[in-house]
């Protein structure tokens, strides 16, 4: 189990994965979405492992593609919304990179909550979302954890992808 987390986090963070700033890959960020709801645990969970995508992003199309997977026992069901008072209580929430300025208005309204912010614009982690993305220069994505948040809201997160984070909070 442990020989498969490394080698497909490895995978997924060095062996190509990279995305350019003119044509962003949105299929790398929904596999890395997928990942880290893999080797992540939430306190309670329902049948299925609800992931919303607030704006509007092409991550939501990709991660239409994984609609009904398992991960973790629990089908994988994705929804849209366009503003914050839309999001309910998904396990995920994606925040798309023109939906950013809503930050806090979605961490004010999952305050508590067992739910993971995961952030398109670089640097969110900071402002309190679990995991934000960062392009780094030779154009690879990788991700940057707040795990200080993510234990508060009782979610958690396999040592070995905290390891593989860009920075950690």
């Amino acid at each position: 189990m442990m020989r498969t987390l490394i080698y497909s986090l490895l995978f997924f963070m060095f062996c190509g994965v990279s995305v350019h700033a003119q044509t962003t890959n949105y299929q790398v960020y929904a596999l890395f979405v997928m990942n880290i709801a893999k080797y992540s645990v939430w306190p309670s969970q329902q049948d299925a492992l609800h992931v919303t995508v607030l704006g509007k992003s092409k991550v939501y199309d990709e991660l239409m593609k994984y609609e009904g997977k398992v991960i973790n026992g629990h089908a994988m069901r994705v929804t849209q919304v366009d503003n914050a008072g839309g999001i309910g209580v998904p396990e995920i929430i994606y925040v798309a990179d023109g939906k950013s300025n809503l930050l806090d208005d979605v961490l004010k309204a999952t305050q508590g909550k067992p739910v993971m912010v995961i952030s398109e614009r670089e640097g969110l982690f900071k402002k309190g979302a679990g995991f934000s993305f960062v392009v780094m220069d030779n154009s690879t994505l990788r991700f940057d954890i707040n795990n200080t948040e993510l234990e508060k809201r009782q979610i958690k997160v396999a040592k070995n992808l905290i390891n593989l984070a860009n920075t950690t909070l």
